[in-house]
């Protein structure tokens, strides 16, 4: 008897219809997204410039890993609300049965309409309970792609920042290496060993294997053919005096005896350069081209072309210089002047 004057007010109510009313989706709670951490907002209040490296890659790592736990998290609530919306169906259809059995359970005895306003009130909470559940998943989407794009937008500049100081590095690296390689170039001839990064060596032409450069000495050959203003100059950091040579914009500039190209490339105050192994650590240096017609590692003839002469504020100009290993030595006369 206490479970038949337990259950009598929903017997009741089903009765008289109470239990067919709709009923109200309970607003869902859902836990907010996470605000924008106090580093990342601090790197979006300071000027990119200001960003140390390991702090710019610290805020880019914490992003990163946000969005990946963002992600998901928005990848596993689609399975979620799919499984959410079909269950809401299959509900959904047991509480239109039950409701549209009415008054059938009575001929069964009070205890069968009883039993039979009880499975009704389940259902009903628990199709309660699937729409607030629909209802959370589908803001809590909503939330993690709002988030998402405002990570993309804080991103951006830092991004653009990093991909800045790549690219300084870069530059930096290369540079330095364009000085390391400007230095080995005339440590060739000693170090026959280190010739592997420039390519196989098969020396100079055969002429001038048997004479040597040695037998050049006061009868080299100009590397600009034709007329030509020489001049002695002294390069900045070259610590020995070369020549430069005034010529047309754009005239050949020729290997003055045959060898190897050690190096060429820009380099610091000497700019496009092209430097030319000829054996026994002599070297020549053909810098402030307006374009270089070789690579390191290539063979040269004597007279072979090496570039071109380029145009400046005072007219063409190119830079001459003869070295032993890698002093600078006065070309004067090896050209017999």
């Amino acid at each position: 008897m206490r479970r038949r004057a337990r259950l009598a007010p929903i017997a009741l109510a089903l009765l008289t219809g109470a239990a067919t009313s709709g009923a109200e989706v309970p607003a869902a709670y859902a836990p907010a997204a996470p605000p924008p951490s106090v580093a990342t907002r601090a790197a979006a209040a300071r000027p990119s410039s200001a960003l140390a490296e390991n702090d710019l890659d610290r805020l880019l790592a914490k992003l990163d890993a946000e969005e990946k736990a963002l992600r998901a998290e928005l990848d596993s609530i689609g399975p979620a609300l799919e499984l959410t919306r079909r269950r809401m169906v299959a509900r959904g259809r047991a509480y239109y049965r039950h409701i549209r059995a009415g008054f059938l359970p009575v001929g069964g005895g009070f205890d069968a309409l009883v039993d039979h306003a009880a499975r009704v009130e389940r259902t009903r909470l628990a199709l309660e309970r699937d729409l607030a559940r629909e209802a959370d998943l589908t803001r809590r989407s909503a939330e993690l792609a709002d988030r998402l794009t405002h990570l993309g937008a804080e991103r951006a500049p830092l991004e653009v920042h990093r991909e800045a100081m790549n690219r300084a590095r870069v530059a930096l690296a290369q540079e330095e290496e364009r000085r390391a390689a400007f230095g080995r170039a005339f440590e060739t001839s000693v170090r026959p060993d280190y010739l592997a990064i420039y390519g196989a060596d098969t020396g100079p032409a055969e002429l001038d294997r048997r004479a040597g450069f040695r037998s050049l000495l006061g009868r080299l050959p100009f590397p600009i053919a034709g007329r030509a203003e020489v001049r002695k100059v002294s390069r900045r950091g070259a610590g020995g005096p070369g020549v430069e040579l005034t010529a047309l914009d754009g005239a050949p500039v020729r290997s003055v005896a045959a060898g190897r190209v050690a190096f060429a490339d820009t380099y610091a105050d000497y700019g496009l350069t092209v430097i030319v192994d000829h054996g026994e650590r002599h070297y020549s240096v053909y810098a402030s081209l307006g374009a270089a017609d070789v690579r390191a590692g290539d063979q040269l003839p004597g007279g072979a072309r090496v570039g071109t002469v380029a145009s400046g504020p005072d007219g063409a100009r190119l830079y001459f210089e003869l070295r032993r290993g890698a002093e600078v030595i006065d070309p004067g006369p090896w050209f017999g002047m």
